[in-house]
């Protein structure tokens, strides 16, 4: 298993590549032929971003570190959005891209949830 501390390292770098990735104009990423790649991109991203934001939380002992990285995921997701319409010419802000990113961030908070009831503690 990954060292505790190594989770806010990952978070931060993955959460600044996350922005650069979406403020910038990027027509190299893989092309699968379906019509809603981005809306997948959208998803896998902000369900990795929440899951990583969730370790950070949860090593730090802070109490619903599922509900806080759902919510910094989303609020992050959206923000990005905004500056997307905002920033730049080759992106536009996305309504769609906004739900792919709750989605995602919902798809990973309820794995969570369901594992952390699921799991046995040690006696």
């Amino acid at each position: 298993m990954l060292n505790k501390r190594v989770f806010p390292f990952l978070a931060v770098t993955y959460t600044i590549a996350l922005a650069a990735i979406c403020l910038v104009k990027n027509d190299r990423l893989p092309y699968f032929g379906t019509n809603y790649e981005d809306k997948i991109y959208h998803l896998v991203a902000y369900a990795i971003l929440c899951f990583l934001w969730y370790k950070v939380f949860e090593s730090k002992k802070i109490n619903y570190p599922i509900l806080i990285a759902f919510i910094v995921s989303i609020i992050y997701g959206t923000i990005i959005e905004v500056l997307q319409g905002q920033l730049t010419t080759t992106r536009d802000a996305s309504i769609g891209d906004i739900a792919a990113n709750v989605v995602g961030a919902v798809i990973i908070s309820l794995i969570l949830t369901i594992r952390d009831k699921t799991i046995v503690k040690k006696l």
